[in-house]
């Protein structure tokens, strides 16, 4: 009987023990819930801004929205170097494989779908022949350069490429396509007239989407070109499956492209 009364004994210790145990425990995990928001209150009143911008953060981790794209700062050079000087500004760098999220995230109303309408004027090359392609912006109704790059015409498979010059710009630039690319985006234009810079074509009916930028960007291409984009131009979407996207400067839309519905429209085969 003793022994029997001694285990019993033992058994109600060891319950008791083990509900201290799980209320201490317990106690501890109440403290620390406690201790962990008084901490937060504390910071929030302390530093606001700091707390503010954690929120935002996890916010924009959460709806999927760019976090750590770089920024980079750019030089664009003075088109009148004697009237004003170069302007520098501050771009957000999306990689050509998240230009589709990046595009996903703007609103609907601000993009539209719209087609190349400007007339070019087009001869063939010279092999070896180096063209220098110069973009121009304007900003607060100053002329900067926006971009400028050589490239070398080149004989493919029997064809030369083809130099263009884009008179319905303000640019006027000029730049090399291959002979296929060039067969099936332009097409001899009707009373075409013969220029200096060759003959009269018109771009082939290519309807796009065209996204109207809210800050400035550089855009990787997919070609591996940086291309840049300043607030008020546009991202055009060519191909988003093959992340296919270029920028498009706020007066060569106004310029080159006509949106759907509001102007002539023709399909060419």
């Amino acid at each position: 009987m003793i022994l029997i009364r001694h285990s019993m004994l033992c058994i109600r210790i060891k319950r008791y023990l083990i509900n201290i145990e799980q209320d201490f425990r317990t106690m501890c995990e109440v403290l620390f819930f406690c201790l962990c928001n008084f901490c937060t209150l504390c910071g929030s009143f302390l530093n606001p801004k700091e707390t503010r911008k954690e929120c935002k953060k996890s916010k924009t981790k959460y709806l999927g929205k760019r976090v750590s794209f770089m920024k980079e700062k750019i030089i664009l050079k003075s088109a009148n170097p004697e009237e004003y000087g170069d302007l520098e500004v501050e771009c957000v760098v999306i990689p050509n494989d998240q230009i589709g999220e990046y595009v996903s995230t703007i609103p609907e109303e601000r993009k539209s779908i719209a087609y190349k309408s400007g007339h070019v004027y087009a001869r063939r090359g010279i092999p070896g022949e180096v063209i220098t392609t110069t973009l121009y912006v304007t900003v607060d109704g100053k002329k900067y350069i926006l971009t400028e790059e050589t490239t070398t015409v080149k004989e493919r498979d029997g064809e030369v490429d083809w130099v263009v010059t884009n008179t319905s710009s303000t640019s006027n630039e000029q730049y090399v396509v291959k002979h296929a690319k060039f067969k099936s985006t332009y097409e001899l234009a009707g009373d075409a007239t013969v220029t200096e810079y060759g003959v009269e074509f018109v771009p082939a009916y290519d309807p796009r989407v065209l996204t109207k930028l809210n800050e400035n960007v550089i855009i990787i291409t997919a070609w591996g070109s940086k291309a840049v984009g300043l607030k008020g131009g546009n991202i055009v979407t060519y191909n988003a499956e093959q992340n296919d996207y270029n920028v498009l400067d706020q007066d060569a839309e106004e310029y080159t492209y006509t949106k759907v519905g509001s102007g002539p429209q023709k399909t060419i085969k």
